[in-house]
Parts: C-alpha cells; structure tokens; sequence
C-alpha cells in the first residue's frame, strides 16, 4: 500500500512540474514599439515573451539618446558612454521590454581625427551592455542602425564651416565673393556684388580644402541602434 501511495504521489509530482514547465514555455510574438519613422526601416519588430523571459530578437532597432554632452575632441579610446532609454521600452501590445531610465552603454573602439577634404573625425563604438535603473546589467551585441557604422558628421556640415571661416584674419566667402566680384567689373547694387556667387564658389574650394569636424553630441541627441543577437531580459 505504501508503495502505491509513494508511486501515485511522485507521478503527481512530476504532472505539476511539466504542467509548471509547460506554462513558462509558452511564447508570445509581439512586436517592438518604435518611432514612426524607425518603424518604416526597421527590418524586424518581433518580441517573443513568456512568463519569465522577454526575448528582442536580431535585427530589432532601438532609439536611444546621449545621456550627455560629447566630444570627439575631449574622449578617448576605452571611454565609456552612456545612451539613454529615458521611457523605457515597450512593446505594441503593452509589455514593459525596458523600464524607463535604462541606460545603454557604448565603448570608444577608435577616434579618427578630422583630415584635409572635409573628411570629418569618426568615432567607433563597440555596445557592451544594457545597465537597468536597479543597477543590474545585461550584455548587449548592437550597432549602429545608419548608412555608417560609426558616428560622424556628413560633409554638408563641414563645408558650411568652410564658408563661414577664416584664413589669415580675413573672411572668406560672402566678403571674398564682393571683392572677386568688383574686380570682375560686376555691377554693385544696395552694396552686393553681382559677382558674389563666384566668391560663394571660392569659399566652398577653401572650406574643401580645410579639414573637416570633429564629432559632437548634445544630450538628447538621437542615436538608432540594431541588434546583432538576440537581447534576453528576465522579468
């Protein structure tokens, strides 16, 4: 008799542990909430969730920001620097994925400075892990979600500075324009040259041929980010 009682208790037993099992087994597919725009690019959106996990599978994109201000003139390689999820995450149907305030931390890989051309500095990231508000860390494969996989500023930018520099102490561009101009024999209306466009020209060879920017962040500033593998989240 007891045999039987002993063999009928560890078979319920082991029905309540595969029924538990069962139940964490369960996933669902839901789907990443993301910025409209994001949303159009991002290759995938696919969370799976159960009772204990909370999976963001490869190829997600997240939008993060600068928790602050940066300088690729101040850093250095090996810094560390913080981007923010300042709203956390969540998914379309309502499941927290992040809470608000998380934080995910890049490391400086490389810096390349600003060279002739406009070639503006570049600055290599490597994302290690996402740091919870509780403290608690989780690794993270990431990077960049950009026609570039390094943080930088576009040339447009950079010959704008050089229209708008100096060489020597005098300016050039609009002024340069104005004295290019009258000495082509333009005629001067209200005081512009008509001849202002070639200095315009001549202002945009100078700034190509000075070196282009460095790379700065305001805090706020937005970054998007792809995953590489998988990101896990125990609730």
């Amino acid at each position: 008799m007891k045999k039987i009682l002993s063999f009928i208790l560890c078979a319920m037993l082991l029905n309540a542990t595969s029924l538990a099992f069962a139940v964490e087994s369960v996933s669902t597919t839901e789907h990443l909430k993301l910025p409209k725009k994001l949303a159009k690019k991002t290759p995938t959106n696919i969370v799976n969730t159960n009772e204990t996990l909370v999976s963001v599978l490869e190829y997600n994109t997240m939008q993060i920001t600068f928790a602050e201000d940066f300088s690729s003139k101040t850093a250095k390689v090996g810094d560390e620097i913080p981007f923010l999820l300042e709203n956390g995450a969540y998914t379309n149907e309502g499941t927290e994925v992040l809470p608000p305030s998380s934080k995910i931390i890049a490391e400086i890989t490389e810096i390349e400075k600003p060279k002739a051309f406009n070639r503006s500095g570049k600055v290599h990231l490597n994302f290690k892990y996402v740091e919870l508000p509780d403290g608690k860390q989780i690794p993270i494969e990431a990077k960049l979600f950009a026609k570039k996989d390094f943080l930088y500023r576009g040339k447009l930018n950079a010959m704008g500075k050089g229209l708008g520099s100096t060489l020597g102490g005098m300016a050039i561009g609009t002024a340069a324009g104005c004295g290019i101009g009258i000495a082509a024999g333009a005629v001067v209306v209200g005081g512009l040259a008509i001849g202002m466009p070639i200095g315009f020209a001549v202002g945009g060879i100078a700034g190509l041929v000075t070196p282009g920017l460095s790379y700065k962040a305001k805090a706020g500033d937005k970054v998007n980010i792809q995953l590489l593998d998988d990101l896990k989240i125990q609730k």
